[in-house]
């Protein structure tokens, strides 16, 4: 894996002196180098939106001479990078089979960024911000209310921020430069989406951007960004990746609190209380038994007949 690391290190090194263009190329490369043994400059440029002379110039200025020389120092360092290949859906084709091993590539990507850099420091961000704001945007706005929710578990002020006010004022009003502001969407993204990024940018408020590879302009305005692979091919997004993420982090913000079962605990007495569960229940103090859950009121339950 070392030439891989090297093209990653490059690009990331080189990332503030590259165009709008070039950034383009740059992100797609960084998070998709599994594919690029089975591109061309016209597929890569087509994929980004430029065009394939600048494809070429912009691997030229990188050192190599063109897409193949690119080609040739990955495929040796790489030969698994056949597997993923994605084959030309035909009429006959398992769509189950198909959307299952794309699920799985997926999945992989999603692990690998929690290998990266850019993974301890966001989730230190996550536990460490006095408050966290969230907002997700069109019909992948449940994604955010989702990872919010799950945040409430392990850490103190938690907010999703529907914007309904037209305003986000708790986003923008009440955060501040200790705070963290999370914004999450995918292709295609909504207006609001950078517009949100670059307000909170601006109120110096950090911000975590959860997106996709092709968002070429989240880099420019944090450090603290996390990209899924788009998935070609495919009619629906795969929402299965991003919740796999938020997953990933929760945990990661559990152990680097170091309590696990304190707040989580709290809450679920406070649940058992107003509401209570059907069934058997277990409390982080040492509370009911399996089979003895507590009745919330304090009234015994009536006797059956």
């Amino acid at each position: 894996m070392t030439m891989t690391k090297d093209l990653q290190k490059k690009l990331k090194s080189r990332w503030d002196t590259f165009t709008t263009s070039e950034q383009k190329i740059a992100s797609y490369l960084l998070h998709n180098i599994s594919g690029i043994p089975f591109e061309t400059a016209a597929s890569l440029g087509k994929r980004v939106g430029v065009s394939a002379m600048t494809v070429g110039r912009f691997l030229r200025n990188l050192g190599y001479a063109g897409v193949g020389d690119l080609k040739e120092e990955l495929r040796g360092d790489a030969p698994w990078m056949q597997l993923y290949k994605i084959a030309e859906p035909s009429a006959n084709a398992d769509y189950v089979s198909e959307s299952l091993q794309a699920e799985i590539r997926s999945l992989n990507d999603v692990y690998a960024l929690a290998r990266t850099e850019e993974w301890a420091p966001i989730v230190k961000m996550l536990v460490a911000a006095d408050r966290v704001s969230v907002a997700s945007f069109q019909h992948g706005s449940f994604l955010g209310l989702g990872l919010a929710a799950s945040l409430q578990h392990v850490r103190p002020r938690v907010s999703f921020e529907s914007g309904a006010d037209g305003s986000y004022t708790g986003m923008l009003l009440d955060s501040t430069e200790k705070s963290c502001v999370v914004l999450i969407d995918i292709r295609r993204y909504s207006r609001h989406f950078r517009l949100l990024a670059e307000e909170v940018v601006e109120r110096g408020i950090p911000l975590l951007i959860i997106t996709d590879t092709q968002c070429y302009w989240a880099r420019q305005l944090t450090p603290h960004v996390l990209m899924i692979p788009v998935q070609t091919g495919r009619a629906w997004h795969s929402f299965g990746t991003l919740t796999s993420l938020f997953s990933l982090l929760i945990n990661a913000v559990i152990r680097e609190t170091g309590d696990i079962l304190g707040r989580v605990g709290d809450i679920t007495e406070l649940r058992q209380k107003f509401i209570g569960y059907d069934g058997p229940s277990l409390s982080a103090g040492g509370g009911s038994k399996p089979g003895k859950a507590k009745d919330g009121g304090g009234k015994k339950p009536a006797k059956r007949r």
